[in-house]
């Protein structure tokens, strides 16, 4: 049975795994003429949190930006680009503004938004308007694009942004054919632009006119701004792709139950297909397909070859492996390869007999964007494994909502965990089994979509807004010596006691550690800052020592006040009230840094509180 006929290179958004060019921030060699507003530093002093000045410490590898009445000048690379994607972390005091500018045309802003609940085109991750005075008093801006949700951090913090940008196209007699794309934009893991077209320069852009490629642009005039990573990975759109030559196919039914190798009978069909692809030969079924042939790689360099199939997917070129698989897709391994002709060898299994198959090959190159190889399947319903829409639900205007589920955590998901949103907007998953606040995020609640799709076999909720990442170790252990390293795993007298609901829905978790009992509150803050938690244990000690975890990371910074604790690298700030009786212990183990509060006579039976800000 012959494969449909479709095309055999289509254009694709897929993951880029090649890594990019890092451009060094030691000196300012990659960039034209900077003014003083611009400094090479190798951390940052004093309280970006609180000040609007950044303090540039002794170093090298971050850029930081203090413009002045007198000094105020945009930071211009002096390599240009056209596609591109771009990495960078960024930094922002209160209230600052900032943008990065790609080819020096299109400004996607960057802005101190970190409370902002209905973000604009200006706030950060927004795409800027477009400015023209001939359109009218009061009509001048046009065509910005806002965040579709604010996921900014708080001033003081290290930001990650990336960017997919597709420059605009021109025909040979340099009439634009089509425009400048934002194909995604990501702000601290969330994307928040997605297949956004610029009809011309933003505001305030180093050009008038558009062109096939222009300079990266930070912008310097109008606040404080800290840039470090910069890295970016540029993509020629004339760059020829990889094709593939001589392609055939074998059809085997298997029985993944009888646990024997597909290839032991002979094939259901077999022939040479027009395109990889695994329409029109089965819809559903249990089957192992092996396409070979021979990819032709245009130039020397680089390759790499990407699965996104949530099934078993293996391919050899030169009999050497290029994707590894596994039981839910595949591995890739980037492969040095010379221009020329290189037998291929892949395998898909599928082994669902009620799903549709889902399989799909990219590869990347030098120079190549990542491009599909595989046919885009005709869409007749939704693919086994393939993204659908979410199904969000939200807490009401004056009641917590809490939401059981499986919560999806490195390196394997809670399975007893519990979601509690807020109608402050500001939510966390709670981990039962060892009382840790898993992740915390701000904005809409909860995507219950794999709780009910395909019989809700994942049972998983995840955070619908933009969420950080904490840890799920014991928030309270036992230690027989001070010297012990924190334990991963809840101790075996360890037990949950469930919660207890106040009026509105808060609930307060209860839970158990050998002669210890603990209610644990973890609620928004009036501010809008982040979250407070009180912990009080009480009951009698053991003979070994209790000690409750409040955070651990690489490094752990005290603040002046005695009160404040930046977490991470610039991750969250953790911050005691200012009268607290309880003093932390900043101790390292095995290379990590943990905050601890030993609990005995002056901690046993009252409470602990700290508050989580991002």
């Amino acid at each position: 049975m012959l494969l449909a006929t479709l095309a055999l290179i289509i254009s694709a958004h897929a993951d880029s795994i090649l890594p990019p060019t890092i451009v060094p921030l030691d000196d300012f060699a990659a960039f034209k003429s900077p003014a003083a507003n611009w400094q090479i530093a190798g951390g940052i002093g004093g309280n970006p949190r609180r000040d609007k000045t950044l303090v540039a410490l002794p170093g090298r590898g971050i850029l930081i930006n203090n413009p002045t009445h007198d000094t105020h000048s945009q930071l211009v690379t002096a390599a240009e680009f056209g596609d591109a994607e771009i990495d960078l972390d960024f930094l922002m005091t209160p209230g600052s503004n900032s943008g990065v500018y790609l080819m020096g045309r299109y400004e996607l802003q960057l802005f101190d938004s970190w409370k902002s609940k209905a973000p604009t085109f200006a706030d950060c991750g927004g795409i800027y308007q477009r400015w023209d005075d001939a359109r009218g008093k009061g009509k001048e801006g046009y065509e910005g694009h806002p965040p579709v949700a604010n996921a900014s951090r708080a001033p003081g913090l290290w930001q990650h942004l990336h960017i997919e940008f597709q420059a605009p196209r021109f025909d040979a007699s340099g009439k634009k054919t089509a425009n400048a794309r934002f194909t995604k934009v990501v702000l601290n893991d969330f994307t928040v632009q997605e297949n956004v077209e610029v009809t011309g320069p933003t505001r305030s852009a180093l050009f008038a006119e558009e062109g096939e490629s222009g300079p990266l642009v930070i912008q310097g005039d109008h606040g404080p701004v800290a840039i470090r990573a910069l890295a970016v990975k540029a993509f020629d759109p004339a760059a020829k792709s990889v094709q593939v030559d001589d392609l055939n196919y074998k059809l085997y039914p298997i029985d993944p139950e009888k646990n024997e190798k597909y290839d032991a009978a002979p094939p259901k069909s077999q022939g040479k297909p027009s395109a990889f692809s695994t329409e029109a030969i089965e819809k559903n079924g249990k089957f192992a397909i092996v396409f070979t042939g021979a990819f032709v790689i245009p130039r020397d360099g680089v390759y790499a070859f990407t699965t996104h199939s949530f099934e078993s997917v293996n391919l050899t070129i030169d009999d050497e492996p290029a994707i590894v698989g596994f039981d839910q897709g595949g591995q890739s391994v980037a492969r040095t390869l010379a221009a020329g002709r290189h037998p291929f060898h892949l395998e898909y299994v599928h082994r669902s007999s009620w799903g549709r198959p889902n399989f799909n090959l990219s590869v990347e190159g030098p120079s190549l964007a990542p491009v599909l190889l595989t046919a885009a399947p005709e869409k007749k319903g939704r693919a086994w494994g393939e993204d659908a829409r979410t199904l969000i639900i939200e807490p009401t205007s004056d009641r917590v909502r809490l939401q059981r589920s499986f919560v999806p955590f490195e390196p394997k998901k809670r399975l007893y965990a519990i979601n509690v949103g807020t109608p402050a907007g500001r939510h966390y998953a709670y981990d039962f089994e060892t009382g840790a606040i898993l992740r915390v995020w701000r904005g809409e609640f909860l995507d219950t979509h794999e709780m009910w799709d395909d019989r809700g076999e994942n049972q998983i909720g995840k955070p619908a807004g933009p969420a950080l990442a904490l840890n799920c170790k014991p928030v309270l252990a036992l230690l027989e010596r001070y010297a012990n390293d924190w334990p991963d795993l809840p101790d075996a007298m360890w037990s949950s006691q469930g919660y207890r609901l106040e009026p509105n829905g808060q609930p307060t978790f209860l839970f158990k550690l050998s002669s210890l009992s603990a209610t644990d509150r973890i609620a928004p803050e009036a501010d809008d800052s982040g979250l407070t938690r009180t912990l009080t244990v009480s009951g009698e000690t053991t003979s070994w020592s209790s000690w409750v975890l409040l955070a651990e990371a690489d490094q752990i910074t005290p603040q002046a006040s005695g009160h404040s604790y930046i977490i991470g690298d610039r991750s969250y700030y953790l911050d005691l009230p200012a009268n607290s009786a309880i003093q932390p212990i900043l101790r390292t183990r095995n290379g990590r840094q943990q905050l601890v509060v030993p609990i005995g006579r002056e901690t046993l039976g009252k409470p602990i509180t700290y508050s989580l800000v991002w």
